[in-house]
């Protein structure tokens, strides 16, 4: 079934959706200016809440850590090649390193900083040294090579090894792990998240009638008119005009 609307239904209609559309502008205009009014609060909020996270961040900062790489070929295409890719990390070769360099750390520590891999599917291995200073990575990292070599020959009876480059240290080395701001950003976006938030539940929670669309919609009646707010100060000047205005008319009237 089709019903026809008549007229009056369709101004009603057109009316009511006015009045959403400007219901809907005027609370978006109100929140503005709750945030607009208490800004301070944001801005504070979101101050206390950066500082937190750079005092974090200073203090949580990791001690840098550099790499430094050995390349190494193993002229082996049988599997001498994986057991030799596994004897550079064994114990013969790491205590090797530690006599060689005098270091004060065990094979197992030495162990725990290196990692070993193939460049892609060739015969080239890559020895990688991990430590909180790049110049010892790259002596551990060199030592690891010849003493490798070494060992290789004197338990495989293997020299079909050839060192490829050497590590070397940077001019100026860049950590692996370098200091990230992501904690800085997050507490920035907190305060100012928590701070629209606050502001947002202060001006809920305040239930002064503060303009007429406001006082209409409580007393369910039309506001006819309004009193201006006066100051002391006008309270005051006003007080005085008025009695200056008297005095000048008394002298004016009065007779010699």
């Amino acid at each position: 079934m089709y019903y026809i609307k008549n007229e009056t239904t369709i101004i009603k209609e057109v009316g009511e959706g006015m009045d959403q559309h400007k219901g809907k502008e005027i609370e978006i205009k109100k929140i503005l200016t709750a945030l607009k009014k208490r800004l301070w609060i944001i801005l504070l909020l979101t101050a206390i809440s950066t500082s937190a996270g750079v005092f974090y961040t200073s203090h949580t900062k990791p001690d840098p850590l550099y790499n430094a790489s050995t390349r190494m070929v193993i002229h082996e295409t049988s599997n001498l090649k994986n057991t030799l890719m596994v004897f550079i990390t064994e114990k013969p070769v790491l205590e090797g390193v530690v006599n060689e360099l005098r270091l004060e750390r065990s094979p197992e520590q030495i162990y725990g900083q290196t990692t070993v891999q193939t460049i892609g599917d060739s015969q080239i291995i890559e020895v990688t040294v991990t430590d909180r200073d790049q110049e010892t990575a790259a002596h551990i990292a060199n030592s690891i090579a010849e003493v490798f070599k070494t060992e290789a020959k004197n338990v495989f009876d293997y020299s079909g090894i050839d060192v490829l480059s050497e590590a070397v240290v940077a001019e100026y080395p860049y950590p692996i792990n370098p200091p990230s701001n992501r904690m800085i950003h997050v507490a920035l976006i907190f305060g100012l998240v928590a701070g629209t938030g606050y502001v947002l539940l202060l001006d809920s929670l305040d239930t002064k009638i503060r303009t007429e669309r406001q006082a209409e919609k409580l007393l369910g009646v039309p506001v006819l008119g309004g009193v201006t707010k006066v100051s002391r100060r006008s309270l005051v000047k006003n007080k005085a005009s008025t009695k200056d205005t008297a005095v000048r008319g008394e002298f004016i009237g009065s007779k010699n």
